[in-house]
């Protein structure tokens, strides 16, 4: 696996040998209801997400055809900006003021400049750059120059869009990036997930990778883990049969909390990389591996030959490793035949 820098996000840290971050993508979901917003927060909470992420939409600063319309509802799009995604900086506010009584990481996804200066003011821990605004080169700078943590989605963009992103974030000095494999499919399907993507990121790039993640079955997204993954930003609600663009993709509380138990059992499983025994495998040994045993009856004063000698269970005399130092060497005793022999049963020749 390789290792990436580590970055602290509020009281968290994401890459090096720290645990996968768990991110709650609240997004819409709340339905512009401040007070379910909030709701989500404490189921968050209580799944043991590590942070929850929002949207800070500005519908006028967004948008200039007003009578555009949103490809997968048929709504107008500004009317849902504005009625939907629009908290208040007021409301925002309390949003960050309940995340951080959770003890939780407040990220939020800008999608305008001024949200920029107001989510400063609100005292974010991180920015979020969404998939379709990583080619918003001037939007994610000014989010670099905040020095705050950037989180950047790549799943509209191409590589050497990617690359692109990548170089301005540079150039701004501020190197607290993570970049996060993504498919911009919802839901995304086994075979567009592309999980080794992860890999040739942290390859590429040098910087913690993660996933947002929009498939329906969460085995692949604990999986990624094992690839290097930092951090997993998953959409999340209470119900998936409301009505919005990202209730359907969500996970629910209970399978919230399978994702964050499945992840954490399998770092637990992936270890440190160092070989060594574990609690048990000391008495599993001595029964399993073998012992340099006699395999004829040795009077004493004889010098060892190979025939005189063979391997038998268990292991609890000198190992088979110690044969050719045995062979040279003069028996003290008489060893009868299957006697596990031990290093005091010789003279040395």
């Amino acid at each position: 696996m390789i290792s990436s820098p580590e970055i602290a996000i509020g009281n968290y840290k994401a890459g090096g040998k720290n645990p996968c971050l768990i991110i709650a993508e609240i997004g819409p979901n709340h339905d512009g209801s401040i007070e379910r917003a909030m709701d989500l927060i404490d189921m968050a909470a209580d799944c043991g997400c590590d942070g929850v992420k929002f949207q800070y939409h500005i519908a006028d600063e967004e948008i200039a055809d007003r009578t555009s319309i949103i490809p997968w509802s048929g709504e107008n799009r500004y009317n849902f900006v504005k009625n939907v995604q629009e908290f208040t900086p007021q409301e925002h506010a309390l949003l960050k003021n309940k995340i951080k009584e959770k003890g939780l990481i407040y990220i939020v996804s800008p999608f305008n400049l001024k949200a920029v200066d107001i989510l400063i003011n609100i005292d974010l821990d991180a920015f979020k750059i969404a998939s379709g605004e990583i080619t918003n080169l001037e939007l994610i700078k000014k989010c670099l120059f905040t020095n705050k943590p950037v989180i950047l989605s790549s799943g509209m963009s191409t590589i050497d869009e990617i690359d692109l992103a990548i170089k301005a974030a540079s150039e701004t000095g501020n190197n607290k990036i993570i970049l996060l494999q993504c498919a911009s499919e919802y839901p995304t399907r086994y075979e567009d997930m592309n999980l080794k993507t992860i890999y040739s990121f942290l390859e590429r790039y040098h910087i913690p990778v993660g996933l947002s993640d929009h498939n329906l079955d969460i085995i692949p997204t604990i999986s990624s883990v094992a690839l290097g993954c930092s951090m997993i930003e998953k959409h999340f609600t209470d119900d998936k049969t409301r009505s919005g663009p990202d209730h359907a993709v969500s996970l629910e509380p209970k399978e919230m909390n399978m994702l964050i138990e499945g992840v954490r059992n399998l770092e637990k499983a992936l270890g440190d990389g160092d070989k060594r025994l574990g609690p048990n495998a000391e008495k599993t040994r001595q029964a399993f591996n073998n012992s340099i045993v006699c395999a004829v009856r040795i009077p004493a004063d004889t010098i060892i030959e190979y025939n005189h000698l063979c391997l038998k269970k268990p292991g609890t005399g000198l190992p088979p490793s110690a044969l050719d130092k045995v062979i040279g060497m003069k028996t003290k005793r008489d060893l009868n035949k299957s006697t596990i022999v031990k290093w005091e049963d010789f003279y040395e020749m």
